[in-house]
C-alpha cells in the first residue's frame, strides 16, 4: 500500500517494520479474529507512511532538480498494478465458477472500479441492507488503493504548482488542506458515517499529515537533536496510541474522524522519533517483523480475496483455524508475489519506461472489459440451466430504490397505478423483501400502496450504537419518527403492514448477550449480519439497552400505529443461516444435483424468536392483526423444521431474506389478515 523510497531518499528499516504492525492487524482483523476488531486502523497507519514517504521522494527530487511528473507515475505504475493485476486475474476464473449472479455482478462492478482506481466509492455507493456481506467481497480491500491514487494524481501536481512559493507556503496548504479534511471527516460521521470512511476527501488529512511531517523534516534548520529519552518516550507513546486501538476499537466505533487521531499521531510519533537504536526501533527492525514489512503490500492484496472466498465457498461457517492458515497463506504468497512479481517489474532493466506503460494499459483495458461484461450479463446467471438457475437466482424481491421526498423519509408507490395508495409498509430489509410481492398483490386486487422508510432505526425510540449518539441526531430522528407518523395518517392511508427482523432489532436484550448473528446449530452460521449493538434512549436522558426499556419503546411504536390506523404486524421470518442458493452451487460446482431439501429446526427458531415474540404479544390493540410466516414455513411441509427449499421452490434470497416465492406465500396471509382486519367491527380485539 505504501512506497519504498526510491533510493535517493535514506532507507528507514524501522518503517518496514511499521508496514508490518499496520498489514499484521488488517489481516487479523479480516480474518474475524476478535482480539483485533480495531485492526482497521491498520489502514490509517499505512495512510500516514504513504504520505510521508512519498513527499519525501518528491521533495528531495524536487530539491535536487530531478523530479519528473511522468517518472513519477512510472513508479506508481511499476509500484501498484503488477501485483494488482495478477489478484484480479486470480479472482475471476474463481469468481466464474464460485460465485452467484449477484456476487459475479459485484465482482465485474469491483474489476471495473479498481482498474479506474475509484473503487472506494463504488463501496461507498453499494453499502446498504441488500448489499452483499462486505467480508465476502474479493476486492473490498482495494478501496484504499483508491484513496491513495486519487491523491497521487492530485498531489505531485499541487507540489508543482506551490514550489516556487517556498517550502513554507506548502505546508501552510497542506494545514489547511489537512485540518478542512478531518472536520470534513468527524463531521460526516454523524451524517454519512459511510462515504467519510471510504472517499478520499475525508480521508486525505492522513495522508497530509505524513507528508506534512516530510515537510517539516525537509525545512525544519540544523539544531540540535532531541535526547535519548525522548526518543525512547515519544516513540513509545506513538507505539501505544497505534497499538491501542488496534485492540480497544471495533465495528461500534464511529470512524474515521476523531477517533483516527491515536494511530495518525502515533504513527507520526514513530516515523519521527523511532530511530534502530530505540527500543521500538529494535523491536520494529527485528528479521520477521523487516520481512512482514517488505512484502507487506502483496500480504495486504492476498489476504482478503483468500478470506472472501474461503466464506463463499464455505456454506457452512468457516472455522477460525481455517482464516488463521489463510493469514499463514497470504504471508506466503505475498513472499513469492513479492520475489517473482513486485521486484521484476520495479526493475528498469527488466522493463522500460515504454513498456511498463504499454503493459499496465492492456491489462486495464481488459479488466475493465471483463468487468463491464459480468456487469452487462447481470452476474451471467446463464451459466447454469434453466432449471439450475431457478435455485440459484431468485427473482427479484424488492422494487427500486425508493426516492427522498424530504429529508427524513424515503417513500415507493406500489400496486395498481390508477388508484389512490391505501396500504402503507413499514420497516427494514425485510419490509423491502416482500415489497414487489405485495406489489403484484396490490396489483390483482386493484389496490395501491406505499414502501416508507427513514433513514433512522425502524422502531421508533432505538438508535444504532454505531451512530453518534448526538442531540442533533436524536431531534433528526425524533423529527423522522413524527414525519412517518404524519405520512400513514393522511386520509388515503387505510392500514398499515410493519415487517421488521425483530429479534436482530432487539438484541442484545442483555448485556450477556452481544453477538446476534444466527447460528441454526447445523453448521449454518450467518456471515453477514448488517446491525450492530441497539439501544434506546430512556427518560433521564441515558442511553441503555436494557431490556425493559427495549420492550417498552418497541410496544410504544406500534401502540401509536395501531392507534393510527388498522396496523397488521409480520412475525419474525424464520432465519436460515445458510444461504440456501450457496448449498446448490456447492453441489452444482462439485458435479452433483442440488439439495432436495434445504430446513433447520423449529425449536431453534422458536428459542431464537422467544424474547420477540413475547413482546409481539403482549400488545393488544382492536387495531391489531398479525401475519406469522411461521405458520407458512414451518411444521407445515416437514415436520419440526422450517423449510427453505423443497420441490425445486426456493423460499429464501438469502439467510434471512424471502425470495420471490417466499414473499408471495407470505402476502398472501397479509392480504388475507388486511381484508378481515379492514371488516372487521369496531371494538373487535385481536386474535
Amino acid at each position: 500500500m505504501s512506497d519504498h523510497p526510491a533510493g535517493r531518499v535514506p532507507h528507514r528499516p524501522e518503517i518496514d517494520g511499521l508496514r508490518a504492525l499496520a498489514v499484521l492487524p488488517v489481516i487479523l482483523y479480516h480474518g474475524g479474529f476478535n482480539w483485533f476488531s480495531g485492526g482497521y486502523v491498520g489502514v490509517d497507519v499505512f495512510f500516514v507512511v504513504s504520505g510521508f514517504l512519498i513527499t519525501s521522494i518528491i521533495l528531495e527530487e524536487r530539491r535536487t532538480g530531478r523530479f519528473s511528473v511522468v517518472t513519477f507515475y512510472e513508479r506508481r505504475v511499476r509500484r501498484i498494478l503488477p501485483a494488482l493485476f495478477l489478484i484480479m486475474l486470480i479472482c475471476v476464473p474463481v469468481g466464474w465458477v464460485w460465485m452467484l449472479p449477484d456476487e459475479l455482478l459485484s465482482l465485474g462492478q469491483s474489476l471495473l472500479c479498481v482498474s479506474l482506481f475509484v473503487s472506494n466509492v463504488l463501496f461507498w455507493r453499494t453499502s446498504g441492507y441488500f448489499d452483499l456481506a462486505a467480508d465476502e467481497k474479493p476486492l473490498l480491500h482495494t478501496w484504499s488503493l483508491g484513496v491513495e491514487e486519487q491523491f497521487y494524481v492530485v498531489f505531485p501536481l499541487l507540489i508543482a504548482l506551490v514550489w516556487r512559493l517556498g517550502i513554507r507556503r506548502l505546508a501552510a496548504l497542506l494545514v489547511l488542506g489537512g485540518v478542512a479534511s478531518f472536520f470534513a471527516s468527524d463531521w460526516m460521521l454523524t451524517k454519512h458515517s459511510v462515504a467519510s470512511f471510504f472517499l478520499a476527501p475525508t480521508r486525505a488529512w492522513e495522508l497530509f499529515a505524513g507528508s506534512l511531517l516530510s515537510v517539516m523534516k525537509f525545512a525544519e534548520a540544523p539544531r540540535a537533536a532531541p535526547s535519548r529519552a525522548a526518543h525512547e518516550c515519544l516513540g513509545a507513546l506513538g507505539l501505544c496510541f497505534i497499538v491501542a486501538p488496534i485492540f480497544l476499537y471495533g465495528v461500534a466505533t464511529p470512524f474515521p474522524g476523531r477517533y483516527a487521531l491515536p494511530p495518525v499521531i502515533g504513527t507520526l510519533l514513530v516515523i519521527a522519533f523511532v530511530t534502530p537504536e530505540t527500543l521500538v526501533g529494535r523491536a520494529l527492525t527485528l528479521r520477521s517483523m523487516l520481512w512482514i514489512g517488505s512484502i507487506s503490500y502483496s500480504a495486504y492484496l492476498w489476504h482478503q480475496p483468500l478470506f472472501a472466498f474461503a466464506r463463499i465457498i464455505s456454506a457452512n461457517h468457516p472455522p477460525q483455524l481455517l482464516f488463521g492458515a489463510l493469514a499463514f497463506a497470504s504471508l506466503g504468497l505475498a513472499h513469492l508475489s513479492w520475489k517473482f512479481i513486485e521486484r521484476p517489474f520495479r526493475d528498469r532493466r527488466n522493463w522500460s519506461r515504454r513498456a511498463i506503460f504499454l503493459w499496465a494499459l492492456i491489462p486495464t483495458v481488459i479488466f475493465v472489459s471483463i468487468g463491464a461484461a459480468f456487469v452487462g450479463m447481470k452476474g451471467a446467471p446463464n451459466r447454469w440451466s434453466l432449471e439450475e438457475r431457478r435455485l440459484l437466482s431468485p427473482a427479484k424481491t424488492r422494487i427500486e430504490e425508493c426516492p427522498a421526498v424530504d429529508a427524513w423519509l424515503r417513500v415507493c408507490r406500489i400496486g395498481a397505478p390508477d388508484r389512490p395508495p391505501s396500504i402503507a409498509l413499514l420497516g427494514d430489509s425485510h419490509a423491502d423483501a416482500i415489497a414487489s410481492a405485495l406489489d403484484e398483490a396490490l396489483v390483482r386486487a386493484d389496490l395501491a400502496g406505499f414502501v416508507v422508510h427513514t433513514d433512522c432505526h425502524p422502531i421508533a425510540g432505538f438508535f444504532d450504537s454505531r451512530e453518534p449518539l448526538t442531540s442533533e441526531r436524536r431531534e433528526h430522528c425524533a423529527e423522522a419518527d413524527r414525519r412517518l407518523l404524519n405520512f400513514v395518517a393522511q386520509p388515503s392511508v387505510s392500514e398499515i403492514v410493519v415487517a421488521i427482523r425483530w429479534t436482530a432489532r432487539l438484541y442484545p436484550m442483555n448485556s450477556e448477550i452481544d453477538v446476534p448473528a444466527f447460528d441454526n446449530h447445523e453448521g449454518g452460521v450467518e456471515s453477514d449480519f448488517p446491525y450492530r449493538r441497539n439501544v434506546v434512549f430512556d427518560t433521564n436522558g441515558r442511553w441503555t439497552d436494557a431490556a425493559r426499556q427495549k420492550a417498552e419503546a418497541l410496544t410504544d411504536y406500534i401502540a401509536n400505529l395501531a392507534a393510527l390506523k388498522p396496523t397488521l404486524i409480520l412475525y419474525p421470518v424464520p432465519e436460515v443461516g445458510w444461504t440456501p442458493s450457496r448449498l446448490n452451487l456447492d453441489a452444482i460446482a462439485a458435479g452433483n444435483r442440488p439439495p432436495a431439501v434445504i430446513s433447520t429446526s423449529w425449536s431453534r427458531f422458536k428459542e431464537r424468536n422467544s424474547a420477540a415474540e413475547h413482546i409481539l404479544n403482549a400488545i393488544d390493540s382492536p387495531n391489531l392483526r398479525r401475519s406469522r410466516p411461521e405458520e407458512l414455513l414451518c411444521n407445515t411441509m416437514l415436520k419440526d423444521r422450517c423449510v427453505a427449499q423443497i420441490n425445486g421452490e426456493l423460499y429464501y434470497a438469502d439467510d434471512d431474506h424471502l425470495s420471490m416465492q417466499g414473499a408471495r406465500m407470505v402476502v398472501n396471509d397479509v392480504m388475507r389478515k388486511l381484508r378481515s382486519l379492514s371488516s372487521r367491527p369496531a371494538g373487535e380485539h385481536t386474535p
